[in-house]
């Protein structure tokens, strides 16, 4: 009786070491990729998913955008939120469009789809034939998260 009390006490530690999968070392088994935290892309500028551009690409780094486009760069968080959510610009003004959350994201602009990657942006020139003209912004499946109000350049 005590020989096949034995095999099982050694049956039963077998089993506790095969799912424990080697944690006793300090290392998971199938748990090769590791953790990974998303980066910020530093000069990455999305082209419109609708439109065709042959504009360069920047050459600009991120930091030197956000300097360039002060007051003129319109983020979305992680929940797809617009900051600012309301604004007024002049016609033919360009502006930012910043995603601050590591998933991509289709921001639509006016009814124009843009692709942004994970902390991605693209540069957008506001401009339409009738003004004052209300654009709308949405956020993946945010619809109206923002408003733009286009406003008439005042000639002098």
């Amino acid at each position: 009786m005590g020989k096949y009390l034995w095999i099982v006490v050694g049956v039963v530690v077998l089993v506790v070491i095969y799912f424990m999968g080697g944690e006793w070392m300090g290392k998971n088994i199938g748990d090769e990729t590791g953790s990974l935290s998303p980066s910020p892309v530093s000069g990455a500028v999305n082209k419109p998913a609708a439109k065709q551009s042959t504009a360069p690409v920047s050459t600009k780094s991120y930091t030197e955008l956000v300097k360039e486009y002060e007051g003129r760069r319109i983020q979305f968080d992680q929940y797809c939120q617009a900051t600012p959510k309301d604004i007024t610009y002049k016609n033919g003004t360009s502006i930012m469009l910043d995603n601050r959350s590591g998933d991509a994201r289709t921001i639509t602009l006016a009814g124009t789809k843009y692709q942004l990657s994970g902390y991605g942006y693209t540069t957008v020139t506001l401009s339409s034939q009738s003004l004052p003209k209300e654009m709308l912004l949405s956020c993946g499946s945010g619809i109206n998260v923002g408003r733009i109000l286009l406003q008439a350049q005042i000639l002098q």
